[in-house]
């Protein structure tokens, strides 16, 4: 399973992420960043650092599972 984790800066400087499961295959950077953009400018989420002031970074993940039959 792929996953979209979008880090931002808050108002007092400390780093937070957003883990959005499931990305679609065609996500590209201008997409992810608009919605970060988006995100940050609505105030969409409140954080224990405050506000978002500033996008840091952005990297899709994959997780294999394996199933172990016990």
């Amino acid at each position: 399973m792929k996953s979209l984790v979008m880090k931002f800066i808050t108002e007092t400087g400390s780093k937070v992420s957003i883990n959005v499961p499931k990305v679609k295959e065609n996500l590209d950077e201008t997409k992810v960043k608009e919605v970060m953009n988006l995100i940050k400018e609505k105030a969409v989420f409140t954080f224990k650092g405050g506000d978002i002031i500033a996008l840091d970074s952005a990297q899709i993940t994959e997780t294999n599972t394996t199933e172990i039959t016990l």
